[in-house]
């Protein structure tokens, strides 16, 4: 597929949001909704991660579309909870690009955490390029969540994990003790760490009953996962 017709797909597809809730571990009460990008092309959903690593290669075009997709999750929610909204550091990297990101994220900076993800990027400089963004959300004083901590195939970096609010454990933790008690105390001191640094813990890929009875048992902060479904609000 050319970049044209790439870009065309883009501007066709169906955009819409899940915002799929965070929860408080112990009351269960929703603490904050993460806002999720989906794609309806020719009646098929595709993953937001097959098209941003299509985009990493189109620095104006994935900037223009996160633009648009930002704004009508802004639009579209009550703010009766924080938001968590994805960036890629890969959209905030020329001048023109963090000035627009700052006066948008500025207005909201007390409703918003911004989590810095890692959507298939594959440059060499993607390591600097995100450390740079962790450092100007500091700067700016916005909230920022490292997610997909522990993810396959995702860099480790203290340097990015001390300039954040909130530590979001990847499901592959959850799905790994299932078939291996032997990570349970891995995971316990993570969060230990976690807890002693002043940081929040988040755990995703709650899934089952047994998922929530195992972290209702740890000292973790907030959960996340496909259990909670019938707080989810799509639009």
């Amino acid at each position: 597929m050319t970049s044209k017709e790439f870009k065309q797909l883009i501007i066709e597809s169906k955009y819409y949001t899940k915002y799929e809730p965070i929860l408080e571990k112990n009351s269960l009460a929703i603490f904050a909704y993460e806002a999720l990008s989906k794609f309806d092309i020719n009646n098929d959903t595709i993953s937001t991660e097959e098209i941003f690593r299509k985009l990493h290669h189109n620095n104006k075009l994935f900037f223009e579309l996160e633009k648009r997709n930002k704004q009508l999750q802004i639009e579209n929610y009550d703010f009766r909870h924080k938001l968590f909204v994805n960036f890629d550091a890969d959209i905030v990297v020329t001048d023109d690009q963090k000035k627009y990101w700052e006066k948008f994220l500025i207005e909201y900076k007390d409703k918003l955490v911004v989590e810095i993800t890692e959507n298939g990027s594959d440059d060499e400089t993607s390591a600097t390029i995100m450390k740079d963004f962790s450092t100007w959300l500091v700067d700016k004083n916005i909230d920022a969540a490292l997610d997909d901590f522990a993810q396959d195939g995702s860099m480790f970096s203290f340097f990015i994990m001390n300039k954040c609010k909130y530590i979001k454990i990847d499901k592959s933790f959850i799905q790994q003790i299932r078939k291996n008690k032997n990570y349970l105390p891995y995971l316990e001191g993570i969060l230990r760490t976690i807890r002693l640094n002043k940081q929040k813990s988040i755990i995703e890929g709650i899934e089952t009953k047994e998922d929530l009875e195992l972290v209702q048992n740890l000292n973790c902060d907030y959960i996340q996962g496909y259990y909670f479904n019938d707080y989810v609000r799509i639009v």
